[in-house]
C-alpha cells in the first residue's frame, strides 16, 4: 500500500485542527450560547487543567455550586463582555468557550481551563 505524502500531511493538519488545546484559531461560542447551555441547572463534569475534577452546576439567575468529594461550594456568575465569568470562594475567572464532543471547552485568556462534559 503506497502512502502518498500530500494525503497525509493533509490528514495530519485536520487531526491537529480537530485537538481543543492545539486549534487556537479557532473562534469562540457567542457567549449567549454557551450560557444558554451551561446554565441549567443540571451538574456537569468539570476537570480542570491541574487534574482535579468536580461538579459543575450553574442556574439561570446567575447562582450556581462547585461539588467535590469533601465540599460544596456557592458560585455566582455572570457575563462581562465575551466571557462567563465565575466567583466563589476558591475560585474566580472569566472564561471563553468552544465546543467540543459532549461538552465546552474553556479558555482562561489564552490557555485552555476547564473541560466541561456530560
Amino acid at each position: 500500500m503506497k502512502i502518498h505524502p500530500g494525503l497525509a500531511a493533509a490528514v495530519a493538519v485536520q487531526i491537529l485542527a480537530a485537538t481543543p488545546a492545539l486549534a487556537q484559531g479557532q473562534p469562540y461560542m457567542p457567549i449567549q450560547k454557551a450560557v444558554s447551555m451551561l446554565a441549567d441547572g443540571a451538574p456537569w463534569s468539570a476537570d480542570s487543567p491541574n487534574g482535579r475534577s468536580f461538579k459543575l452546576t450553574l442556574n439561570k439567575d446567575g447562582s450556581g455550586s462547585v461539588s467535590a468529594t469533601l465540599f460544596t461550594q456557592s458560585v455566582t456568575w455572570s457575563i462581562k463582555g465575551d466571557a462567563m465569568c465565575l466567583s466563589g470562594t476558591m475560585m474566580s475567572k472569566c472564561l471563553r468557550f468552544r465546543e467540543i464532543p459532549r461538552g465546552l471547552q474553556a479558555w482562561e485568556g489564552d490557555k485552555p481551563d476547564l473541560k466541561i462534559s456530560r
